[in-house]
């Protein structure tokens, strides 16, 4: 929803700012060899437009950001805090939406949700044991995945002719967006 609304609100900035503060699109810039002595051309104080957006942007950004860390309290969603094994913190969220709300607290505890796993047919030792990793638990994890797609591209390389092919295919990538970026310059 914020978006478009950001999306309009930008244009009107741009269109107070870049618009009124730009050189004539026909004057050439004042670097430009084909510009004669004496005549008129484009300097960065008769061109300030697009910088007063950035600034203004800018300063909007910084201002709703000191607003969203400062004033505004957020919390993750009860859902991802259960999908995280966090049972506690997902009902400290409900605490809070329902005193925000000015309604009474759930009577929810972490022995509901005990109780409604043993009614599914899920050992509780289970739930512990898949419990989030740890962030070196996971880096490792990474690298060892990264490890085996190293090792699966070796098949690459298992003979000269395959190796040549693929150097091959990589020049003529490189090539080809090289050419295609240079005719758009």
């Amino acid at each position: 929803m914020w978006q478009p609304i950001g999306v309009v609100a930008a244009s009107g900035i741009a269109y107070g700012t870049v618009a009124k503060y730009r050189c004539d699109p026909n004057i050439l810039g004042c670097q430009d060899p084909q510009l004669e002595p004496g005549q008129a051309c484009c300097t960065t104080q008769s061109n300030m437009g697009w910088r007063y957006l950035v600034i203004v942007l800018g300063g909007m950004t910084l201002f709703i950001f000191f607003l969203r860390f400062v004033v505004f309290n957020f919390y993750e969603s009860p859902k991802f805090l259960l999908s995280k094994g966090k049972e506690q913190e997902a009902i400290d969220v409900l605490h809070k939406i329902a005193k925000f709300n000015r309604q009474p607290p759930p009577a929810l505890t972490v022995a509901h949700f005990r109780a409604i796993d043993i009614d599914a047919g899920i050992d509780p030792q289970e739930i512990e044991e898949s419990r989030p990793l740890t962030w070196k638990e996971s880096t490792i994890k990474a690298w060892l995945n990264f490890k085996d797609s190293l090792i699966k591209l070796g098949g690459l390389f298992k003979n000269r002719l395959q190796t040549f092919i693929f150097v091959l295919l990589a020049i003529t990538y490189m090539v080809n967006s090289f050419s295609l970026a240079s005719r758009r310059a």
